[in-house]
């Protein structure tokens, strides 16, 4: 059967963004200020954002809380968009292929488990509370007093998979149509759930109004701040797997920051966070089902619950989009159709559906450390291109699997970069542990996140400094020479 040259370039431009070939500028998915501002509105603005609120108001003091968490999220975001797409941007490369260049050919595959591990465990912590989220609207509704359907969560869990895999099949494009619609839908509910809990207390009054002192993780108001600049930070952290898989898909180098950190950033997470925050003080409750129920009572709750609900199907898109796009790292599933790789990512999702009150408790314990790992790796991938590299990468000898590559540094992995992850790692958990919140003296002054990112930077540029000096690894001294060396590339 004969194709025509349009549908050809179509079939193309699908296959390139739903594979880890480099995606020129002609096949990129996001060419307006608009698209990946919604895009990016979809991937910060998840429904556990109200949840997260909760843990903000629980600080101590409501508004030094929301305020922290402001600064935190914003400062930290531009740094890790930076450090994580900016050779994914410049040469459309995937995040864990542009890794390669810092972390080492086989060194990259530190990123691509914590990349797999990120997203997978989010979408699927998603996919629980949109599951829980229903169940507890139908037990208000139909069943007060009762205890919550299992049978009814996991049908509905079952659902948003079935919808996901219809949705991403056909390839990426989905994610713009989609966050077209979805992205307005969580802006007005936000506005509306923001309105229905100042109705009857003014915003002043809700932003001075705090929770049970004896709730409280301190009383210390600097100590305040910095648990509330902190969980922004450690919020930000998190787009380091993400942020690389966008970065590709964006037309314009202007586009790159901007849109994100007001899209993700302050309207995304931002907005959604403050309004769970002060949801919480308000009702006294933590479940955005339960508090959006006792606000806007019985019928108009559902209709709001209905569409926050729907609206999580653009953030899990994305997220199971970025996911799709690096396990093709892995051999089997790069021989995979890009419909068959999302419906295996998808099939441990059956076993969430019926387990959501566990997932939502233990793996939620472990996302709490994700941006102790990440501190470390932004800070290398941000050291190795903007300082060290002076933004000079060879894009073919990103894909060569062999010593022949300029990435190959001592078999394959960059050990200088490791101990720079480790050395981050250990810093952040021992200035602050993001599970028991148990903190260190300094904390309060400096927080963690911030700290461990510059460290991990110092250390990593002297002591890469020092090997480039006496040796010609990792291709800092000699890119005019590599570039022209012909070198077997394989995916």
């Amino acid at each position: 059967m004969s194709h025509s040259s349009e549908d050809v370039s179509g079939l193309i431009s699908r296959e390139t963004l739903a594979g880890r070939l480099p995606v020129p500028g002609s096949a990129r998915l996001y060419n307006g200020f608009g698209t990946l501002l919604g895009a990016s509105i979809a991937l910060g603005a998840a429904s556990f954002n109200y949840l997260f609120g909760a843990s903000v108001a629980s600080i101590g003091n409501t508004y030094i809380g929301i305020v922290g968490y402001l600064i935190g999220l914003m400062m930290t975001l531009a740094p890790m968009y930076l450090a994580s797409g900016m050779i994914s941007y410049r040469h459309g490369v995937d995040p864990v292929d542009a890794a390669k260049s810092a972390l080492g050919t086989r060194g990259s595959a530190l990123l691509l488990v914590m990349i797999l591990l990120t997203t997978l465990g989010w979408s699927f912590v998603l996919v629980a509370m949109t599951g829980q989220a229903a169940g507890r609207l139908q037990q208000i509704l139909f069943n007060p007093g009762g205890s919550i359907s299992n049978g009814f969560v996991a049908s509905v869990s079952v659902l948003m998979l079935a919808l996901i895999w219809l949705l991403l099949r056909k390839g990426p494009a989905m994610i713009a149509v989609l966050t077209r619609y979805t992205s307005p839908a969580i802006l007005v509910i936000a506005a509306v759930l923001l309105y229905l809990i100042t109705r009857d207390v003014s915003f002043s009054t809700l932003l001075n109004t705090n929770v049970d002192p004896k709730l409280a993780y301190t009383a210390d108001p600097l100590l305040q701040l910095a648990y509330g600049v902190e969980f922004g930070a450690s919020n930000a952290l998190t787009i380091v797997p993400f942020f690389g898989g966008m970065a590709r898909l964006i037309h314009k180098r202007k586009h790159m920051v901007t849109p994100c950190l007001l899209g993700a950033g302050l309207i995304g997470a931002g907005f959604t966070t403050a309004i769970g925050a002060l949801a919480a003080v308000a009702t006294g409750s933590t479940e955005p089902a339960e508090w959006v129920v006792k606000t806007a009572g019985n019928g108009v709750g559902t209709v709001i619950i209905t569409i926050l609900l729907l609206a999580n199907l653009g953030t899990l898109v994305s997220f199971f989009y970025l996911a799709g796009v690096s396990v093709q790292q892995i051999r089997f599933f790069a021989k995979l159709r890009w419909d068959l790789i999302i419906f295996v990512l998808l099939l441990p999702g059956l076993v969430v559906a019926f387990e959501t009150e566990w997932l939502i408790a233990h793996v939620m314990n472990w996302l709490a450390y994700n941006g102790a790992m990440f501190a470390g790796i932004a800070a290398v991938l941000f050291t190795d291109y903007l300082l060290l590299r002076r933004q000079q990468v060879l894009p073919a000898h990103l894909f060569v699997k062999s010593s022949e590559s300029a990435y190959w540094f001592w078999g394959g992995v960059n050990w200088v970069a490791m101990g720079a992850i480790v050395l981050g790692t250990c810093t952040y958990l021992t200035l602050f542990n993001p599970l028991t919140l148990e903190v260190s003296g300094v904390f309060r002054y400096v927080g963690a996140a911030m700290p461990s990112f510059a460290i991990s930077i110092v250390a990593y540029y002297l002591v890469m400094r020092l090997v480039i000096a006496s040796s010609y690894k990792g291709g800092y001294r000699n890119v005019r020479e590599l570039a022209l060396k012909k070198v077997a590339v394989g995916l």
